[in-house]
């Protein structure tokens, strides 16, 4: 099916529905949603929530979600911004667990393979007049990447807050393990500007430094490129935004790892889609399981996380 045949069998189906747009960006496709809360655009390839800016006199000021102004919206290339789905692996292959990697080929991508891939739009309800709900699906079939056959489902809810659903379905014949992340670009003022509440005497891997185990007694804030793995929370974490004067929370369930990066000067000069100062203006805060917290699904096995992203008065 071509791109006008797929935009017309859209049109037919969901254009139609309040506060709905079925738009093309260059060679994506993308869902527009507006309703009485908030606004927000998901695009079919990766399932990918690219914005979500909520309504209100003082919310909504400045988009939650980051998205790169220098995206090209390339079929086959995942969008630099937003919340891509990392899946079925975080990050470099080589990097998770034995269990994981096994199972790809050496030369696998970065963060998986289903971030580049066209994602179904199985249905969108509108709730109520602040609610509207995104349901995508993506059959992933063996092949010599995936050796597995299974089902992935995204519910998006466009409301008050945004928050994703997402479900893993062994539908094969044969057990796979994995490990996957929501992968959230923030909007920021800028980098200095902002710190991490909730982390504090939390565990986490340095992957800037071998991987090497600390925790910090106080909130996390920027100076420099960071990566790190923080493992096992058990409570929602906070980003203060003093230039924007907001606070977005980000809470979870059965995604007990956070990854918080910024690629800071250098890195961002490597980084495809990427302006040179864009680190100045985005924190990625990743709702995952990863390294020990990977899942495994047996025949018939389901496997669901859910995170949400809010502003807070």
């Amino acid at each position: 099916m071509n791109l006008a045949e797929q935009l017309q069998g859209l049109y037919q189906k969901f254009g139609e529905l309040p506060g709905i747009s079925i738009e093309l960006h260059k060679q994506l496709i993308a869902v527009a949603v507006e309703n009485k809360a908030a606004k927000a655009t998901i695009f079919l390839q990766g399932a990918q929530v690219a914005e979500y800016q909520q309504k209100g006199q003082q919310k909504g000021q400045q988009p939650l979600l980051w998205l790169s102004d220098q995206c090209d919206f390339k079929a086959g290339k995942p969008l630099r911004g937003g919340i891509p789905i990392c899946w079925p692996w975080f990050g470099n292959l080589e990097c998770n667990p034995e269990q994981v990697k096994s199972q790809f080929p050496a030369d696998a991508l970065a963060h998986g393979f289903v971030r580049g891939r066209e994602w179904n739009l199985d249905s969108i309800e509108h709730v109520d007049p602040s609610t509207t709900e995104l349901v995508l699906s993506l059959n992933v079939l063996p092949d010599a990447q995936w050796p597995f056959a299974a089902k992935l489902q995204l519910k998006v809810s466009v409301a008050e807050q945004l928050t994703l659903e997402f479900t893993v379905i062994n539908t094969g014949d044969k057990p796979f393990s994995f490990t996957s992340a929501l992968h959230t670009y923030l909007n920021i003022s800028e980098i200095e500007a902002v710190s991490v509440s909730g982390l504090e005497g939390i565990r986490y891997l340095d992957t800037l430094n071998e991987w090497k185990p600390e925790t910090d007694e106080a909130p996390v804030c920027i100076d420099g490129e960071v990566d790190r793995v923080y493992q096992n929370l058990e409570k929602a974490v906070r980003l203060s935004d003093s230039g924007f004067k907001r606070t977005i929370l980000l809470d979870a369930d059965n995604a007990p790892d956070m990854v918080v990066w910024n690629p800071w000067q250098d890195k961002a000069k490597r980084l495809s889609n990427f302006a040179d100062d864009a680190y100045q203006r985005m924190i990625c805060l990743e709702s995952a399981h990863v390294l020990d917290n990977l899942k495994s699904l047996e025949p018939g096995e389901s496997f669901v996380m859910k995170m949400s992203v809010t502003q807070e008065d």
